[in-house]
């Protein structure tokens, strides 16, 4: 019999655990939370159709949070800190976008401001205190009084709603 898996159970039972690996891998606390999130919104969109042993699950859940602080880890790495004060950094930030450049940027401000403002005001508040305000899922769960994981799905949401919208960022 297919059966779909108890997302609420595994949560209970494993997010602890998989968020402290993460940290044992260098993240911090708060970061290893958003990430096992992640983790496990991406099992529920990938909707299993049948129940697997509780090890294959947890294996399972384990190894995407894993992939997931490693490429965190390797995005982090990429950005480094750039001082806005070098004569190159001058020369960059003193030149002035074309004319085409500049209309095409204010069309998609105009349009992602359509959206945000066609979407309800909790998952327009989340996304922007995400994007934005640039918080943790956790704060922001705590700040509205949500889950973190029905702020995951309102960020999500929100994100996709944008770029079908727009036709990306």
């Amino acid at each position: 019999m297919d059966m779909a898996w108890d997302f609420q159970k595994l949560f209970q039972r494993h997010a602890g655990g998989i968020a402290r690996s993460l940290q044992r891998r260098g993240l911090d606390a708060e970061v290893a939370c958003d990430l096992t999130q992640e983790a496990f919104v991406r099992a529920i969109a990938a909707q299993p159709e049948s129940d697997a042993p509780d090890h294959l699950t947890q294996a399972y859940l384990y190894k995407v949070a894993r992939n997931l602080g490693i490429n965190y880890t390797k995005r982090q790495a990429l950005f480094s800190p750039v001082s806005l004060d070098t004569p190159e950094a001058q020369r960059v930030l003193a030149r002035e976008p074309d004319t085409e450049t500049i209309v095409a940027s204010r069309e998609q401000l105009r349009l992602v401001r359509a959206v945000l403002t066609e979407m309800p005001e909790r998952q327009r508040r989340a996304f922007l205190l995400h994007r934005i305000e640039n918080r943790p899922m956790a704060r922001i769960a705590e700040e509205l009084g949500l889950s973190t994981t029905r702020i995951w799905e309102l960020v999500h949401d929100a994100y996709l709603q944008i770029v079908l919208r727009t036709g990306g960022l």
